[in-house]
């Protein structure tokens, strides 16, 4: 990894800065506000979160068609261009009086910040490091890791100091003023990369000693009539599908369990570092092993924690289950772009990762709605636990019986 870091790292840093800054498009950035935006446009929880999930659902929507720009348009221009779009977004949404600004402002940001920085990340990593594709996407994916160490504490700061308009002001002037400097640098001669990757492309196209699984690009119509497709994507979206669930209403779960709630987020810390070490150890296995073999492993981990959340009523219990969580955010977050180049090769990777992006964002907005649903009509937590637990076994079956009956699986390599 550290020979991977001294030849990459231009290409490693432009990841990891492009997961870090979506910070403004994820969910743990945009709640610290939610209080002072549901005050001063005279929101409820329950309009707040309506109007957060109408964005993201327009996001995942329209992701099908902007994930297959990063397949179009030169990187660095895309890039920039993604930036200077959500720094808009973060000035759009310090001066939403309405709901109208407000919906249109979060949608800026989920679509861009959640979505195209991180289909631009992580398709840059596969398909530019291919031989190294695991461990380039765990390296990257640390920005987010990073971010969500960081950024509340900041943010919190700065929100104490000049109030919540002028912090998406500060976020956006200084996201601008860093990346788009960052990204000409850092991209410097990437048009000979680029060349490179097309060379390499054509000629495994036509080599007879490549494998039939690169050989092929598939195209993201012939992935939408691909049986295989159906049959994994359940397992890899079922982390974000349950576990966004559960955190949204975390605070109805540490109540339901009797749980202090500075104990339940002290934990938080713990679930951070189990995240950040399985991103390494899935990096490296992937390029030994393959990313399709991993599918039907990647959730099990939150499965059992799940099952552990709703038997157990001590914070101990929660605490194994936000490890065993961390296990599986670590190995999902990790395989899932190499998974995709594996198994539809390089040549329209963004579009095929816009299919996957755009399922998880629809999960991401449909889970909490569904759970605060079942707490409406009284369905106890414990009752949620074990029902998204048995979700997770049939998908990661049905991921294991499309790995072993799919050919011209990924040899083992070394």
């Amino acid at each position: 990894m550290l020979k991977l870091i001294r030849s990459e790292w231009q290409l490693l840093l432009f990841g990891f800065l492009m997961t870090f800054w979506s910070s403004p498009g994820q969910t743990f950035l945009i709640s610290l506000f939610s209080g002072e935006i549901r005050a001063e446009l005279s929101l409820s929880d329950g309009e707040f979160a309506g109007i957060y999930s109408i964005a993201t659902l327009l996001s995942a929507i329209v992701m099908i068609w902007s994930g297959s720009l990063v397949d179009r348009i030169d990187l660095k221009k895309l890039s920039i261009a993604i930036v200077l779009g959500l720094g808009v977004g973060c000035s759009l949404m310090s001066v939403s009086m309405n709901v109208t600004t407000l919906l249109l402002s979060l949608f800026i940001l989920r679509q861009l910040g959640q979505g195209l920085m991180f289909i631009v990340s992580s398709t840059a990593m596969v398909r530019y490091l291919d031989e190294h594709k695991g461990k380039a996407s765990a390296l990257a994916s640390m920005g987010y890791a990073m971010a969500e160490a960081t950024m509340p504490s900041m943010l919190v700061a700065l929100l104490l100091w000049v109030g919540w308009r002028q912090s998406w002001q500060v976020g956006g002037l200084l996201l601008v003023l860093f990346m788009v400097p960052a990204i000409l640098y850092l991209l410097r001669g990437h048009a000979r990369r680029h060349d490179h990757y097309l060379d390499q492309l054509s000629q495994n196209s036509t080599d007879d000693q490549v494998p039939v699984y690169r050989r092929r690009q598939w195209t993201r119509k012939e992935v939408i009539r691909d049986k295989y497709f159906y049959l994994f994507a359940p397992g890899l979206m079922s982390q974000p599908l349950m576990f966004t669930g559960f955190i949204f209403h975390q605070v109805h779960l540490v109540e339901s369990k009797g749980w202090p709630l500075i104990g339940w987020a002290a934990l938080f810390s713990i679930y951070a570092l189990v995240s950040v070490g399985t991103k390494l150890i899935t990096g490296i296995s992937i390029d030994r092993y393959g990313a399709i073999r991993m599918v039907p492993l990647v959730a099990l981990p939150m499965g059992v924690g799940l099952i552990i959340l709703a038997f157990s009523n001590s914070l101990f219990g929660g605490g194994i289950f936000l490890v065993l969580t961390g296990i599986t955010v670590g190995f999902q977050s990790t395989v899932t772009a190499p998974f995709w180049s594996e198994m539809y090769g390089n040549q329209h990777l963004g579009a095929i990762k816009s299919l996957g992006a755009s399922a998880m964002v629809f999960c991401t907005a449909l889970s909490p709605l569904v759970f605060g649903w079942q707490i409406d009509i009284g369905t106890g937590m414990s009752t949620l636990a074990i029902a998204s637990a048995f979700y997770i076994f049939i998908t990661s079956a049905l991921a294991y019986y499309a790995y072993r009956s799919r050919d011209n699986l990924p040899p083992l390599h070394g």
